[in-house]
């Protein structure tokens, strides 16, 4: 009972042949049987094609007559004529074999224009890192040597000006101020000497730069002594004093010194506070260098890799400077350019003359 019940739940076919024996063709077509009235309804339907989907090249095999079904191997042999062949399985693998090797070579044409193409881009890319590499190194060779000629050139410039001084705050007394009276009495209150003979200039002139409006600050005098002592009483007793107050102008004096001197000095401003607010001395040095005393060593600073170390050994925190041996730290306005003014009267046509000397017509009208 148990054993019906499995094989009605199961599906089993339950045709048999002569005998009672069931037939292979049960197993095989059991679901063309079982969908036998969904075809009927597809066949019936005038939109669909009630011709059974049948391969090309195999074909159901047809069923097998009275007498095939009699014999025990009948069957067996009604279908086996449409199985696949050994043929047909080498011709599907021929074709199959012939595509894969297409395949295959098409890959390997690609990988080969691939590889050979990764080729020349290595090479390139060596002989482009070759290239950088020595272009790193000539420049970093070019710029120690233009700091080194930068230095030295500042150095002589420095040693050209080293007869001159520069003094601030003096406004200028009109068209026709007489500058050399001006550093006589200025130099004269300073020394404490009103009756001083000789100042022995060799030049004095303002600055050279554009004139400034009147709320700006008054351009510098630049003047050149010729005697040295006397231009180093001047300067010591300047700084002694500080400031130096003469008609309500406070004038200070300083050393002139060159560009680039100034704006690296600048660039070290941080380290010159630090060491005011540490109570250390320090001194400028020629060629441009910074120097402070720590016990029985001097310190010094000539270059931007010498800062750390500099203010490591004096206990003072770390900061930051700019490179001041940088070109593009050399290339830096000294100060903002401010509009030249111009004399209204500098550029007045002035009357045409003949070769006799006498006027022509336009100095006639004038």
């Amino acid at each position: 009972m148990g054993r019906k019940r499995l094989a009605d739940a199961t599906g089993t076919p339950r045709q048999s042949g002569p005998g009672g024996e069931q037939t292979i063709r049960s197993f095989l077509h059991s679901t063309a049987r079982d969908s036998t009235p969904q075809r009927e309804m597809e066949a019936a339907s005038p939109t669909r094609d009630s011709s059974p989907p049948t391969s090309p090249r195999f074909s159901p095999s047809p069923s097998p007559t009275p007498e095939q079904r009699q014999q025990p191997d009948g069957e067996w042999r009604a279908i086996l004529p449409n199985l696949m062949t050994k043929a047909d399985f080498e011709a599907l693998s021929d074709r199959l074999g012939r595509v894969v090797r297409e395949e295959v070579a098409q890959l390997r044409a690609d990988l080969s224009n691939v590889e050979a193409r990764m080729s020349v881009a290595e090479a390139e890319t060596r002989a482009l890192r070759t290239d950088l590499e020595q272009t790193n190194t000539a420049v970093t060779t070019q710029e120690a040597d233009i700091a080194h000629l930068t230095t030295w050139v500042d150095d002589l410039d420095n040693r050209g000006r080293r007869m001159n001084l520069r003094v601030r705050g003096v406004r200028k007394g009109g068209p026709a101020e007489n500058v050399p009276e001006l550093l006589r009495q200025i130099f004269s209150q300073v020394l404490g000497n009103q009756n001083m003979p000789r100042l022995g200039l060799v030049r004095a002139h303002r600055a050279l730069r554009p004139i400034p409006t009147p709320e700006d600050q008054p351009r510098d005098i630049v003047c050149c002594l010729d005697n040295f002592q006397l231009k180093e009483e001047i300067l010591r007793t300047a700084r002694r004093i500080g400031t130096i107050r003469m008609d309500d102008q406070t004038i200070t004096i300083y050393q002139d010194l060159s560009r680039y001197t100034l704006q690296a000095r600048r660039a070290l401003r941080p380290i010159t506070t630090a060491l005011q607010h540490a109570g250390i001395q320090y001194r400028w040095g020629y060629p441009f260098s910074l120097s402070a005393r720590h016990g029985p060593d001097v310190l010094t600073i000539r270059k931007p890799d010498d800062v750390h170390a500099f203010m490591r050994t004096l206990g003072l925190p770390p900061v930051t400077v700019p490179n001041w041996l940088a070109r593009s730290f050399l290339l830096q306005p000294n100060r903002p350019q401010q509009p030249q003014q111009r004399d209204p009267n500098r550029h007045r046509p002035q009357p045409q003359r003949h070769r006799d000397g006498h006027p022509g017509r336009a100095g006639r009208e004038m």
